[in-house]
């Protein structure tokens, strides 16, 4: 359940997340530690942003998700995005397919595989 001012990772960010690392491995390190600034809600996904030291820089990079995110509700599934700069997350972006609306709520959610 998310709370309001929860600032760590919920389970459905941290399942992103962890399927994000599993294809690009020189991310874990990043995932460490992270702190959620704040996460806006769009009715056709999220934005959860991430704590980030703008003083390191760096080339800013995204990752797209390889997967599905299958969501009860959201009939044609979800996609992420993660963005970031120099060795630091900065963004983790979700998306329904199609016509779909979300309202936030991830019960019973699970990542398959896509295709």
């Amino acid at each position: 359940m998310l709370r309001p001012g929860q600032l760590t990772l919920t389970a459905f960010e941290a399942a992103i997340l962890e399927r994000l690392v599993a294809k690009e491995p020189r991310l874990a390190q990043s995932c460490t530690g992270l702190h959620v600034l704040c996460r806006e809600f769009t009715g056709v996904g999220s934005y959860t942003t991430f704590l980030c030291d703008e003083s390191v820089g760096g080339d800013d990079w995204h990752v797209a998700l390889d997967a599905l995110i299958i969501v009860p509700g959201v009939e044609n599934g979800m996609g992420a995005l993660l963005f970031g700069c120099g060795t630091h997350l900065t963004i983790l972006e979700t998306f329904t397919y199609g016509d779909d609306r979300w309202d936030g709520v991830y019960a019973g959610f699970s990542v398959e595989e896509a295709g």
